[in-house]
């Protein structure tokens, strides 16, 4: 085995050769977590988007800490939309300690309309414009790659697809040009700095046609190093340094079903012959006919005496019932049979089941999950916490319900409880009652005909909540606003429901301040819709927008940004015309008062002189427009677009709440004179009585 000196820790050999450092191994696990139990087609396969987030983030299922807990230090992924901001699954990584590897999806290879298939394989375009979004939504920022990120996989198993192993100077024009794009993109959002490496993915299939070895892979290998050598040779014309790219910038992986026993022999023996300081890795790795727990821990000692193989990818993390087949034979968990929450995953329901966890057919008695956190050394997760049923994330619905009920736990009942509450713009004043009501819901039945009889459901629940229980502080302030804790592509798609329904209101019309973001957009157009366009009888049904907004009491919503929340409180409601309008409706004056207050402050004045406040609200202007323009007019208003300079200090009272300050002030100045007069007087007697006595004595 010939010596190198480029062996590095992981977060190196993925990335940037140079630096030496004791070597760390490559533990990841391939993620393509599909919510679908049959087979069937998805609308999207983008498991990084936020549209996932219920299964991948620690508000959800926790598919990321799941993976952590099994030993892993990297994910990698295959669908990737450009359109999708990946930046919150990328932090999502960071916090779980964990790197992540994406590929480049097949779309812009071979199905996109006037994909590479079409272009002579020339991918250079389709990819670089598909690279350069991908850039510019999560994948860098201000020049510098995402912490999270070190190789990314420029296609997949190209061997096989574009067009075929028989032809490796088609497929390998392919890379190159698609790569030559990539560093193009790179420059073009001027992304210079913590730069990743490159990798084709091939197949373990034999290329006979492939110059200089036959061997599993290996041939694929060989003609892309000459490829990016000399692109010229397989007819492209590179706008970049390549044969530097590679030297630099490339590593080299391959997926395998087959045992650890085959990778010296069938593989890693040539390889290091034949590269001596190029890394490689395993992007798919599980051979189904062995024990995965002897297997792993082969194929890691592999890895530890190899100066050339950094690591595995274990394939996979979740069962792909969508493909069937032989396809649904690597999965390590399963979908179980309680659903954790609900997700949109772009634009289509599906639940979110709970995981658990696969046998491995050649080990009895053990489990692929369990096995494969043997090989690397992870703390593991228990089957119990797998299925846990969370009442902070199960829908609030009659499926909620049901699975809250099968715990049967009144905790559990009661924190899902205090959730409707919450949701219906409450905030439960009186544990122990709450703990009665739950009481009486979480000892059902899960029968379905006792539960009948017994006419106790998720809608009685809302039913008797409904009447207002007296253990419950109802605030007449609540809004309907974004939920936080939605994900923003649901948000987003709930936006463009409301406003394509609005009978009152163009959401063209949506104040500039509420526009800066996706969650103040939302608060604006959820809290007018409810508040115009419903009869507020029904906040749970009516406030929800598919998950994306909920009734919160004002204690929740003032605790974020409330400046675009519109609400019947004159005190917080948005300072627009469909706020003000919000407010005129009472006809009180105590309340236009003090908008109108709110919105002398906003412009940057003062209330001079409160009683005229007070007699201007009497009959304010119809329209915020008008009072905006009327405000800096008024003479009861100083500072400001008013012109008028304000007295020290103000007096908003017309001479009253305000005047005892003056006259305090006033006191004090004369006292303070009287004081300095006396002592003048006393001081003169005292130099007139010296006189006097002067002469007496002379005399």
């Amino acid at each position: 085995m010939a010596s190198r000196a480029w062996v590095l820790p992981l977060l190196l050999l993925l990335t940037r050769p140079g630096a030496t450092a004791a070597k760390e191994l490559l533990k990841g696990i391939s993620y393509g977590p599909a919510p679908l139990k049959k087979a069937g087609k998805l609308p999207n396969d983008d498991f990084m988007s936020t549209s996932a987030k219920a299964q991948w983030s620690t508000s959800g299922r926790g598919d990321l800490h799941i993976i952590k807990r099994l030993g892993a230090n990297a994910v990698r992924l295959y669908g990737n939309d450009p359109r999708e901001d990946h930046t919150p699954f990328l932090d999502e990584a960071v916090v779980q300690g964990l790197q992540v590897i994406p590929g480049m999806s097949d779309y812009p290879y071979t199905q996109m309309p006037k994909n590479c298939m079409t272009t002579d394989f020339n991918c250079y375009s389709q990819i670089k414009e598909q690279y350069k979004s991908m850039l510019q939504n999560g994948f860098a920022k201000d020049g510098a790659y995402h912490g999270a990120l070190k190789t990314i996989i420029v296609i997949n198993e190209p061997d096989l697809k574009i067009p075929g192993i028989s032809k490796p100077t088609e497929f390998c024009r392919a890379i190159v040009s698609a790569i030559d794009g990539m560093i193009d993109a790179e420059k073009e959002t001027d992304t210079k700095s913590n730069l990743i490496n490159f990798t084709a993915t091939f197949s373990f299939g034999q290329c006979t046609a492939c110059k200089g070895s036959s061997k599993p892979a290996l041939g694929q290998m060989m003609e892309l190093r000459s490829a990016m050598e000399k692109p010229e040779d397989v007819g492209y014309e590179a706008n970049n340094n390549l044969a530097e790219v590679y030297k630099t910038r490339f590593t080299n992986s391959f997926n395998t079903a087959n045992p650890a026993n085959d990778m010296k022999p069938l593989f890693l023996n040539d390889y290091e012959a034949n590269f001596d300081s190029t890394p490689v890795f395993i992007g798919e790795y599980h051979s189904t006919h062995v024990s995965t727990k002897k297997d792993i821990h082969d194929v890691i000692e592999v890895a530890k005496n190899s100066d050339a193989l950094v690591g595995v990818s274990f394939f996979e993390f979740q069962v792909r019932y969508d493909k069937g087949g032989t396809e649904m034979d690597f999965g390590m968990f399963g979908l179980g049979q309680i659903s954790l929450a609900e997700m949109n995953f772009f634009g289509v329901e599906f639940p979110v089941w709970c995981l658990m966890k696969i046998q491995d057919a050649k080990d009895p008695g053990n489990t692929i999950a369990d096995s494969l956190t043997v090989g690397f050394e992870g703390e593991g997760i228990p089957d119990d916490q797998l299925c846990v049923i969370d009442p902070k994330k199960v829908p609030l619905s009659e499926d909620g319900y049901q699975a809250i009920l099968s715990t049967k736990s009144v905790n559990k009942m009661a924190d899902f409880v205090r959730r409707v509450i919450w949701h219906m713009g409450g905030d439960v004043e009186d544990d122990k009652a709450l703990v009665n009501f739950a009481t009486k819901y979480a000892k059902q039945t899960l029968e379905v005909t006792v539960r009948r009889l017994s006419g106790l459901s998720f809608a009685s629940m809302v039913d008797e909540l409904g009447q207002h229980p007296s253990w419950v502080l109802w605030d007449a302030m609540a809004a309907c606003v974004a939920d936080r804790s939605a994900d923003q592509d649901t948000v987003g798609e709930a936006i463009g429901w409301t406003c394509g329904n609005f009978h009152s209101f163009n959401c063209s019309d949506l104040p500039s301040f509420c526009s800066e973001d996706v969650w103040a957009h939302a608060d604006y157009v959820f809290s007018l819709y409810f508040a115009v366009e419903t009869d507020h009888s029904s906040p749970l049904e009516h406030c929800n927008f598919g998950g994306a907004a909920m009734f919160a009491p004002s204690k929740v919503y003032r605790s974020q940004d409330s400046a675009c929340i519109v609400t019947k409180d004159p005190a917080t409601t948005a300072l627009s015309e469909e706020g003000y309008q919000m407010i005129l409706q009472f006809h009180d004056t105590d309340k236009a008062a003090v908008f109108i207050q709110r919105e002398v402050e906003d412009l940057k004045m003062k209330v001079a002189n409160k009683s005229a406040l007070t007699n201007f609200a009497m009959k304010p202007p119809a329209h915020f427009k008008d009072l905006k323009e009327q405000l800096p007019q008024v003479p009861w208003v100083c500072g400001g677009p008013s012109g008028r300079n304000c007295p020290f200090p103000v007096n908003p009272t017309d001479g009253g709440g305000g005047g005892w300050v003056v006259g305090l002030i006033i006191c004090i100045v004369l006292l303070f004179a009287a004081i300095l007069a006396a002592l003048y007087v006393r001081r003169k007697r005292q130099m007139a009585a010296r006189e006097v006595e002067q002469p007496l004595s002379e005399a």
